[in-house]
C-alpha cells in the first residue's frame, strides 16, 4: 500500500513538472511581457525622436501567444507571437507595416522595425 503511494507520488510529480515545463513554452506573450529599456528612432505626428538609451516600450501579453507593444512615440500595435527555440517571433507578417520583430530570451532583449507610412518605429532594448 505504501509502496502504490509512493509510486502515485512520483508519477504525479513527474507529470506536474512536465506540464509546468510546456506551458511556458506555449505561453510565449507572458515570457516577454514586461517594460523594456532602450534606444529608440522614429517619427509619430510629423514629429521625430532619437532616444540612444532609456526609451522604454511595455510589451502586455493579450493572450497567451498576443502581445501589445506600447510607447509614447509610436502608434500602439498587437503582435501575434509564437516560441521558436529560445527566442519569440512573430508566427506570420500578416501585419504588413512590421518589419524586423523578435525578442531574445536568454539576452531578455526586443528588437522590433514597423513603419505605417510616415510613422515609423525601430526599437532595441533588454528588460
Amino acid at each position: 500500500m505504501k509502496k502504490n503511494i509512493i509510486y502515485s507520488f512520483a508519477i504525479f510529480a513527474f507529470g506536474f513538472v512536465v506540464l509546468t515545463s510546456c506551458t511556458k513554452d506555449k505561453e510565449p506573450a507572458v515570457t516577454m511581457s514586461g517594460i523594456f529599456t532602450g534606444s529608440f528612432e522614429g517619427e509619430y505626428e510629423e514629429n521625430t525622436v532619437l532616444e540612444s538609451d532609456g526609451y522604454q516600450v511595455l510589451v502586455t501579453a493579450l493572450n497567451d501567444n498576443k502581445v501589445t507593444i506600447a510607447g509614447p512615440d509610436f502608434e500602439n500595435f498587437d503582435v501575434l507571437v509564437t516560441s521558436n527555440g529560445i527566442n519569440v517571433e512573430p508566427v506570420s507578417q500578416a501585419d504588413p507595416y512590421l518589419l524586423d520583430f523578435i525578442f531574445i530570451s536568454d539576452e531578455n532583449k526586443l528588437k522590433f522595425t514597423y513603419n505605417k507610412g510616415i510613422n515609423t518605429a525601430e526599437f532595441i532594448g533588454v528588460r
